[in-house]
């Protein structure tokens, strides 16, 4: 066997990889959409890295292409990876988790597999071929589900969306779109003897100006579509702010959302999405800087003045090839995703369509021979026959491309199946299926015990069944000790995810409200809930929420003191913010300081909607505080129902008498919100 038929089988699992990319998806998984392409796309990177390897050992030499790409992608990849291992947490998710490190190490070894495999033009133009096939049934989904008409016929409800799409975003896909209709267009423009395939073309490009204006539509015509981005300035200043900790290299990748939690601006609480966590900064440009620091930036904009410099010599070619039509056309639609960038953040899809078009330009100057490289002045692509001959080296590099598969294929293929079992999880959750969903997490956790978010789920979800174990009469001893397992469990897990991501504010959050939910199971739960809180505000240090949380723990153990003092730091650092004035107005009600509680209701009444049921309820409480200091006020006349609430007092115990917890599952001491890494351990997986 030689390696030509090796290299055969190569190109076509990049072919039929590229047209089934961007539409695969599988509602098996917690996430349908970009994790599963994300697997796909690491799964066939280590096959085409495998065959390419044993290319090198047929051919007893070592062949690469060289192009002008090929460094600034390689640099891009070490950024990457340096990034990874020095800052990053959580290493196995930022191999796992789409967008992140496993994408761009995959998306590597599928530009250089396909610049060495293909060879011929036919190969080119049955790649760019796929490619276009892909996008457009991609267009034609957007079509058909734009006009509404398959959310009726297909009884699936995630598919019910006017914007569905199998890319899983629609933003995603109107970007995608977009930005091959110039592909199509110059195709069409520098081909125009061939009548038949500028009909073709031609069509296309109609299905494709169709369908990104029908989803363009579909996004901003309903406000519920719309997708929410950081601010720029929000974007900027968090950057700056991690660059402070780790200029060189970021705080790590598949970090952005420890990042936001740490370094947002107090102006963030002013804008309209206030009270979301964002996971990906408001350009891609940004995101990268604030997470690989300024080695990531560097090599990005590399890679972006490389492609740039190839477009333009594209431009001042005079060739007529189709190879250098094909070149051209590819560099446009490149440069335009790199723009997007500016604005969007990419998704798995937009990531491959971009590196597919790295392919697609390399691959043609390459068929191309001399007449581009004399033309343009390109010196360094070449070198793909220049093999370096020696017998050691061959199977030095398919060692190595085993070991890599072997060493990152196994957990990444445990994680898959541990996120297919959690999803299982959720599935019987949704039924009410307690028993199926309690040994569906479980294993979950025993299959992956690094991921954060299944600890969580875990924890909330044993909760929840101690809380119903508990509504039953004349609770027997097994029924103590059912209970007792299921809120030692709950803490448990909580405390295990912390332990997992100790800088993640979320996860302390949840550890907080789980013991703050475990107040009326457990003698002292709520000196637990206070420390975690205290933990959580050092992670997210301008969340009103997490400081009108603690408060009205203090609130609860009449401590008004304290809580008045945290409900006032809420509402500095959220001026508008209603919910902070009404636990501010309550506590001085109780404190008796009637004229101070009057000022913060008004607060409260000049703030909310004044349609809404808060406004009713502040209203009734304004009129009566009024009557206590002598002040007339009118109430409207019907009630409506509220979602202001005032810190409720300790609850009387669900269990006689209350369990009582070990010590050591309590809080740990207070974790520091430093971007140093942390080795991330093993935690014990409760039975």
């Amino acid at each position: 066997m030689k390696s030509g038929f090796l290299h055969k089988i190569g190109f076509y699992i990049i072919l039929i990889t590229t047209v089934l990319l961007p539409l695969f998806f599988l509602p098996i998984t917690s996430e349908f959409y970009d994790f599963n392409k994300n697997i796909l796309l690491i799964s066939v990177s280590a096959i085409l890295l495998i065959i390419w390897s044993l290319g090198f050992v047929l051919d007893k030499q070592v062949k690469i292409t060289r192009s002008p790409l090929g460094l600034p992608i390689l640099a891009f990849l070490a950024a990457w990876i340096i990034s990874t291992i020095a800052r990053t947490p959580n290493r196995l998710d930022a191999f796992v988790n789409a967008g992140q490190t496993g994408t761009i190490v995959a998306l590597s070894v599928f530009f250089f597999a396909a610049t060495n495999f293909i060879r011929t033009k036919k190969q080119l133009e049955q790649l760019v071929l796929g490619l276009i096939g892909s996008f457009s049934i991609l267009a034609l989904f957007s079509l058909l589900w734009g006009s509404g008409i398959m959310g009726k016929i297909i009884p699936l409800a995630f598919l019910k969306s006017s914007i569905w799409t199998p890319t899983g975003s629609a933003l995603v896909t109107l970007v995608s779109l977009c930005s091959l209709i110039p592909f199509l267009g110059i195709l069409i423009f520098k081909h125009k003897e061939s009548s038949n395939r500028v009909l073709t073309l031609s069509i296309v490009l109609f299905i494709f100006i169709a369908a990104s204006g029908i989803t363009a539509f579909r996004i901003f015509r309903d406000a519920n579509n719309q997708p929410l981005f950081l601010s720029q300035s929000a974007g900027w200043v968090i950057a700056m702010e991690a660059l402070k900790s780790s200029p060189l290299i970021g705080t790590g990748a598949d970090t952005y959302l420890i990042d936001f939690t740490r370094f947002k601006p107090v102006s963030y609480n002013l804008t309209q999405n206030w009270n979301i966590r964002f996971n990906s900064s408001s350009n891609y440009y940004l995101h990268i800087l604030t997470t690989l620091g300024l080695l990531g930036l560097a090599s990005i904009v590399f890679l972006v003045l490389k492609t740039a410099g190839l477009l333009v010599k594209a431009v001042r070619s005079s060739s007529t090839e189709y190879a250098h039509t094909l070149a051209l056309a590819a560099s446009v639609t490149a440069v335009l995703l790199f723009i997007s960038f500016f604005f969007v953040p990419p998704g798995v899809v937009t990531l491959f369509l971009l590196f597919s078009l790295f392919s697609v330009i390399i691959s043609s100057l390459k068929i191309m021979g001399s007449s581009l490289v004399h033309e343009a002045n390109i010196d360094i692509i070449a070198a793909s026959d220049n093999g370096i001959r020696t017998p050691i080296l061959p199977w030095i590099f398919l060692a190595g491309s085993l070991a890599l598969v072997v060493i990152y294929g196994a957990p990444i293929a445990k994680a898959y199946y541990a996120d297919v079992t959690f999803q299982q999880g959720l599935t019987a959750a949704a039924k009410n299926d307690g028993k199926t969903t309690y040994q569906k997490l479980n294993a979950a956790i025993k299959l992956n015990p690094y991921r954060d978010i299944y600890r969580i789920a875990a924890s909330q979800t044993y909760l929840l069944l101690a809380n119903s174990a508990a509504t039953k009469k004349d609770l027997t001893t097994e029924d103590r000790s059912t209970i007792t397992q299921l809120v030692q469990q709950s803490i448990q897990e909580a405390k295990n995810a912390v332990a997992l991501n100790p800088t993640k504010a979320s996860n302390l959050e949840n550890l907080a409200g789980i013991y703050q939910n475990l107040l009326n199971f457990a003698q002292g739960a709520d000196q637990w809930s206070v420390a975690s809180y205290q933990q959580a505000i050092t992670l997210d240090p301008t969340n009103p929420v997490l400081r009108v949380s603690l408060g009205g723990i203090y609130y609860a153990r009449k401590n008004y003191d304290e809580a008045l003092r945290l409900f006032l730091q809420a509402a500095d650092l959220k001026p508008n913010y209603a919910n902070a004035y009404y636990n501010i107005s309550a506590t001085y009600k109780e404190k008796k300081d009637y004229q101070n509680a009057y000022t913060a209701m008004q607060q409260v009444v000049n703030i909310v909607d004044k349609n809404s049921a808060d406004y009713t309820k502040a209203k009734g409480e304004l009129e009566a505080l009024g009557k206590l200091i002598g002040t007339a006020t009118q109430v409207p006349a019907e009630p409506a129902q509220s979602e202001l609430e005032t810190a409720k007092p300790l609850p009387t115990p669900k269990v006689n008498p209350p369990i009582n917890l070990p010590s050591e599952l309590g809080p740990e001491t207070t974790p520091t919100p430093s971007p140093k890494p942390t080795t991330s351990p093993v935690p014990t997986t409760t039975p």
